[in-house]
C-alpha cells in the first residue's frame, strides 16, 4: 500500500473518496470545491448523528461512479490527533467488503497541525486494514479491500509530508502487530510463541533480542515472577529487546509489560463467564514490544530496553497457593494472598531487572485491575507513579499522541495497606476499595527511590467489547502511541 499526498483530485480515477463533515454543516477544508456541497448534503440528508458514523453515496462521473464516503467528524473545534485517525479508519472500514484499490482521503488542516493530521490519517488507514477474524475459514469474513494507493488530500508541498507518512506507517504497523498477537488464542500464543513472534518482528529492525527461560530467571532471583508460572506446563519466558540509539551505558527509559498469555486466576480461580477473554492479559507485553520496534525503526537517539514478563497463570499440583511466601528479585518477600493478583507479581521482577540493567525511567503497562474500569470507564487508561514531573511527561505524551489517560492518586497510606503481617508485602489487600491504586502501591515497592516510574493500567482500554465505527471489537494496542511519543520527546533532549 502506497501513500501519496495531492492538493487536487483533478484527473484522478478513484474507487472511493473519504470526506469528514462537521456538525457546523461544512466539510473538511481541503475538500474539492465541486464535492463540498454534495458531501454536506449527504451528511444532512442521510448521515448518522453518531460520531464517526460513515455513509456511502455513489457519485457518478464520466468513468462510472465513485463511492463518496462521508464521515461524521463531530465539531470542527474538537478535531484533534485522535479524531484525525478515527475518521480515516471509519471511512476505510466502510470498504471492508469492497474491491476498492485506489482511494483518497480529505484531511482537515485548519483545525489541526497538517503534519499531525497527515500522520494520524496514515495510522487510521493502517488500523482499518486489520481484522480480528483471523481464524475464520470463510474468506469473505476476513476480506479487506485490496488497497494499492491512498491519496491524501492536503494543502502544501507533498514532499513536506514524507516524514509524517513514514512515522504514521511505522506506528500503525506496530499497533496492528500488538493487536494481532493479543488477539491470538492462548493455545497459539504461549510464552514461547510470544518469544518467537518477537524474534520475527525484531528481525526487520536493529533491536537486540534476548529471551530468558525459567533457569535464567531463577538464577536472577525472580521468585515473584516464577511463582505465577508454577501451575503451568508452559515454560515462562522473559523477552527482552534493546535499542542502542546513543553512545554510553544505561537506558534512558525501560518499558515493562505484563505478559500473562492466559489468566485463569490460578488457585484463586476466576468465574467461568468470560474467562476465555483472558487470552489478552498479555496486552501490556505486546504493547511494550511494539513500542520498542517503533523506537528502533525510527532510529531514535536514546537507549531503550523493553521487558515482557510472559507466563500462564493456571491452577495445578505445583501452583502457588494463597498464603505462600515468595522472594522477589529485589529481595523483598511477598505473601501471595490472592493468586489472581498475579500481574503485579510479574511486574515487580521485570521492573527490578530493568533497573539493574541501568534504566533511569520505567513505564510499566498492564491489564492489571478490573477496578480501573469501575473508576474510569472504558475510555481512559489509569496512570500512577512518581515523581509528579515524570507523570506529567507521560500524560503530555498521551495527549500529543491522542490517547486518553487519567492520573489516579498514590499516597503513603496506600503503600502501608500493602504490607503483610508475615512478609514484607502482600499482593492483595482483600479490599474492593481503590483496587487500581493498591495494585500500583504494591508495584511501587520495587521501584528504587531515584527511578522515575509510571504505571499504566490498560485494563479499561486494551480491548473493545463492541464494534466502534473506527475499530472492530477486540484488541487495540493501547499505550503504544504514548510510549513512542514519550521516547521521541526524551530523544530530543539527548
Amino acid at each position: 500500500m502506497h501513500f501519496r499526498v495531492v492538493s487536487s483530485l483533478e484527473g484522478e480515477h478513484l474507487d472511493a473518496l473519504i470526506v469528514p463533515v462537521f456538525k457546523e454543516g461544512d466539510a473538511a477544508s481541503n475538500t474539492p470545491a465541486d464535492l463540498r456541497g454534495t458531501a454536506v448534503w449527504v451528511a444532512k440528508e442521510h448521515g448518522d448523528t453518531k460520531l464517526f458514523a460513515p455513509i456511502t453515496h455513489l457519485q457518478s462521473n464520466g468513468d462510472g461512479s465513485t463511492r463518496l464516503i462521508v464521515v461524521n467528524a463531530g465539531k470542527r473545534a474538537e478535531m484533534d490527533v485522535a479524531r484525525a485517525w478515527q475518521f480515516a479508519s471509519a471511512g476505510v472500514r466502510e470498504l471492508w467488503q469492497s474491491t476498492a484499490a485506489r482511494i483518497a482521503i480529505v484531511l482537515e488542516s485548519n483545525a489541526i497541525d497538517p503534519q499531525e493530521a497527515m500522520q494520524s490519517a496514515v495510522e487510521g488507514v493502517i488500523y482499518a486494514m486489520w481484522r480480528p477474524e483471523s481464524h475464520r475459514t470463510d474468506e469473505k469474513d476476513r476480506r479487506l479491500p485490496p488497497l494499492d494507493e491512498v491519496l491524501l488530500v492536503s494543502a502544501g508541498d507533498a514532499s513536506d509530508f514524507d516524514a509524517a507518512i513514514n512515522r504514521g506507517t511505522i506506528v500503525g504497523e506496530a499497533v496492528n502487530w500488538a493487536r494481532g498477537i493479543s488477539n491470538e488464542p492462548a493455545n497459539l500464543m504461549t510464552p514461547t510463541h510470544m518469544a518467537m513472534a518477537t524474534r520475527e518482528m525484531a528481525s526487520t529492525t536493529n533491536l537486540k533480542v534476548e529471551v530468558l527461560g525459567e533457569e535464567e530467571a531463577r538464577a536472577l532471583g525472580m521468585g515473584s515472577f516464577l511463582s505465577v508460572a508454577r501451575g503451568s506446563d508452559e515454560q515462562a519466558q522473559v523477552v527482552v529487546l534493546r535499542h542502542q540509539g546513543r553512545a554510553g551505558d544505561g537506558y534512558d527509559i525501560a518499558f515493562v509489560g505484563k505478559g500473562i498469555t492466559f489468566d485463569s486466576g490460578g488457585i484463586s480461580i476466576k468465574p467461568a463467564e468470560d474467562m476465555h477473554m483472558m487470552k489478552y492479559d498479555m496486552s501490556g507485553a505486546a504493547s511494550v514490544l511494539a513500542a520498542a520496534s517503533v523506537v528502533s525503526r525510527m532510529n531514535l537517539a536514546l537507549n531503550v530496553i523493553a521487558v515482557a514478563m510472559c507466563t500462564e497463570n493456571l491452577p495445578g499440583g505445583h501452583a502457588t497457593k494463597p498464603g505462600d511466601v515468595v522472594t522477589s528479585m529485589s529481595g523483598k518477600t511477598v505473601e501471595v494472598t490472592n493468586t489472581d493478583a498475579e500481574g503485579r507479581l510479574v511486574l515487580i521482577d521485570g521492573i527490578t531487572y530493568a533497573q539493574r540493567e541501568g534504566a533511569k525511567r520505567v513505564v510499566d503497562v498492564a491489564t492489571l485491575t478490573g477496578a480501573v474500569r469501575i473508576a474510569l470507564g472504558r475510555l481512559y487508561t489509569g496512570v500512577l507513579g512518581r515523581p509528579q514531573s515524570f507523570i506529567d511527561e507521560v500524560l503530555g505524551a498521551a495527549e500529543r499522541s491522542g490517547e486518553r489517560m487519567w492520573q489516579l492518586p498514590l499516597a503513603d497510606e496506600h503503600r502501608e495497606e500493602m504490607k503483610s503481617e508475615v512478609a514484607d508485602l502482600r499482593n492483595s489487600s482483600g479490599s474492593r476499595l481503590g483496587g487500581t491504586i493498591l495494585g500500583a502501591a504494591f508495584i511501587d515497592a520495587a521501584v528504587e527511590p531515584e527511578t522515575q516510574w509510571a504505571h499504566l493500567d490498560i485494563a479499561s482500554t486494551a480491548w473493545y467489547e463492541e464494534d466502534r465505527p473506527f475499530s472492530p471489537k477486540g484488541p487495540q494496542g493501547a499505550a503504544v502511541r504514548t510510549m513512542v511519543e514519550l521516547a521521541q520527546t526524551l530523544a530530543k533532549g539527548n
